[in-house]
């Protein structure tokens, strides 16, 4: 008789157990399987953000691939009374008009072969320089531009790249940024 009573107690136990991880099982499943999908996104992200640096060191043309007393830096908003480039841009969502004004700096590659050739005309070209800097950025809404300054700045590199040649302007920065 005692046997059978281990044996019932023992019975119970074990369907006990079962029945919690059964419960455990559909209580935690789904979390983990979200957890899993949320560490699988942010490791996709990595991943791409590190192919996207690789892309951009085997190209080269960043400003940071080369030494800094290598890099002169041209403002093109030198005068101080100068407040920046005033650009419409694309109308986003909400449909109303909105603009940015920005001040540019190019980084210079001084041990380019075209610099000697460029550099003393680019007062001159300014203009050139400025139409495509306006032609990109009118291509972005307001929420566009903010959310990801770095490609605007990657797309006029590679804009004025095409204008001036690979290894002149390495770099594209924006002193100054104000969207409204």
């Amino acid at each position: 008789m005692k046997k059978s009573l281990l044996t019932v107690i023992t019975f119970v136990l074990v369907l006990i157990n079962l029945g919690l991880t059964g419960v455990l099982t559909f209580v935690l499943v789904p979390y983990v399987s979200s957890a899993n999908k949320l560490v699988s996104s942010v490791a996709t992200a990595i991943e791409l953000e590190q192919k996207a640096g690789a892309a951009q060191e085997q190209s080269g043309n960043s400003a940071s691939t080369y030494p800094i007393d290598q890099i002169e830096v041209y403002d093109l908003n030198k005068e101080a009374d100068d407040k920046g480039m005033t650009i419409n841009l694309k109308k986003g969502a909400d449909g109303k008009d909105h603009y940015a004004v920005i001040k540019v700096n190019l980084s210079i590659n001084k041990e380019s072969e075209v610099y000697s050739k460029y550099y003393e005309t680019l007062d001159t070209k300014k203009s050139l320089i400025q139409t495509e800097i306006n032609n990109v950025v009118s291509q972005y809404t307001v929420d566009e531009i903010r959310e990801n300054q770095q490609a605007v700045q990657d797309e006029i590199l590679k804009r004025l790249q095409s204008m001036f040649g690979e290894d002149f302007i390495v770099g594209v920065g924006f002193s100054s940024a104000t969207y409204q």
